[in-house]
């Protein structure tokens, strides 16, 4: 055994914690990774989570010095250094197996307990940093103008994954914050957001007041587009009807609008005219027209100008919706229909 392992990976990977009762389970599947790396027993990798050892979060940058244990007849390999990513993971595959090694986290100027691990195999190993006695801290967020608490206030800490929500009276507390120099960013629909600095240090009991001022929220541009299209013959289906059916007349007022009255309409366009059909049904807003006093004599008093469509085809290809309004006592053998919709 002397040759000396390269170092395959430094990688980290951000692992959510597994319960208790699945912690074996987790390590297994993360070191496989390292086993796969390595060359059977020449390589070995050990990971594990960074935390305070009070508070226990996760310190995200915080770096692992790994040494290797002198050992007579062998040489020495080299340091290696690895970082943790942003939830406090750290992890080193290819290292040299049956050897023994040191390994200490550092955060910022913080150096953490040493730990001695024996490298027969990968390993799994939690580290610890003293970052001194945690601090209970107390955020209170309010309006700059008038000092009202701000509810449902973000507020997250670099570079610790530590955050919260302000509740009705405008605060939110941390119990167990290890002492730092934190970055804040404080956010709420409504106030411009808000990014400082707080200072906390050992053994501490503060609260912090925040004032957030409100802004003009920018809505996105309501765009209006013009279809020319009445819109109670969108909502009766005129227009998906005149899309769909091949064999039919369909007109809109604008189309017609040259004749004198409704009457010349039926006279001079054929397949109005009842000479088209045997049969002809007169539909006035989806019912019969004979019910509300028309027929195909006085359709001339209906006024021109109220009329928003006409739509005529053959009574056995009228859709669902039109035959539902149709008594079914009524003859419809050799029938042309004819819809009429008006304001």
């Amino acid at each position: 055994m002397n040759r000396i392992a390269p170092l395959l990976a430094l990688a980290a990977f951000a692992l959510a914690p597994s319960p208790a009762s699945g912690q074996e389970e987790e390590e297994e599947r993360v070191l496989r990774i390292c086993r796969q790396l390595g060359q059977a027993e020449l390589e070995v990798g050990i990971e594990g989570m960074i935390r305070d050892d009070e508070s226990r979060v996760p310190l995200p940058g915080a770096t692992v010095l790994i040494r290797y244990e002198a050992e007579r007849g062998m040489p020495t390999p080299e340091d290696v250094r690895v970082e943790a990513d942003e939830r406090g993971r750290y992890q080193a595959c290819g290292l040299e197996a049956f050897r023994e090694i040191r390994v200490r986290p550092n955060y910022r100027s913080r150096r953490g307990k040493e730990r001695k691990v024996e490298l027969d195999r990968s390993r799994f190993v939690d580290l610890e940093v003293d970052m001194g006695d945690a601090a209970f801290v107390v955020l209170s967020v309010v309006d700059a103008a008038d000092g009202r608490p701000v509810a449902g206030a973000q507020i997250d800490f670099s570079p610790l994954p530590v955050s919260g929500v302000t509740d009705t009276l405008g605060r939110v507390a941390f119990r167990s914050i290890p002492p730092l120099t934190y970055g804040l960013r404080v956010a709420h629909i409504g106030y411009a957001p808000l990014e400082t600095e707080i200072n906390i240090l050992t053994d501490q009991n503060a609260e912090f007041r925040i004032e957030l001022n409100t802004r003009a929220i920018a809505l996105a541009p309501i765009e209006v587009r013009v279809t020319g299209r009445d819109p109670f013959l969108l909502t009766s289906g005129f227009y998906e009807r005149r899309q769909s059916i091949d064999e039919g007349y369909f007109a809109t007022y604008p189309e017609i609008d040259q004749f004198i009255h409704l009457g010349q309409v039926f006279q001079f366009k054929r397949e109005l005219s009842i000479r088209y059909r045997r049969n002809q049904l007169i539909l006035l807003n989806g019912r019969p027209a004979s019910r509300l006093g028309f027929n195909r004599r006085n359709l001339g008093e209906l006024k021109f100008d109220t009329v928003r469509g006409i739509e005529a085809y053959r009574c056995s290809e009228a859709p669902p919706e039109i035959m539902n309004q149709v008594p079914n006592t009524m003859l419809l053998t050799d029938c042309n229909l004819v819809a009429i919709w008006t304001y």
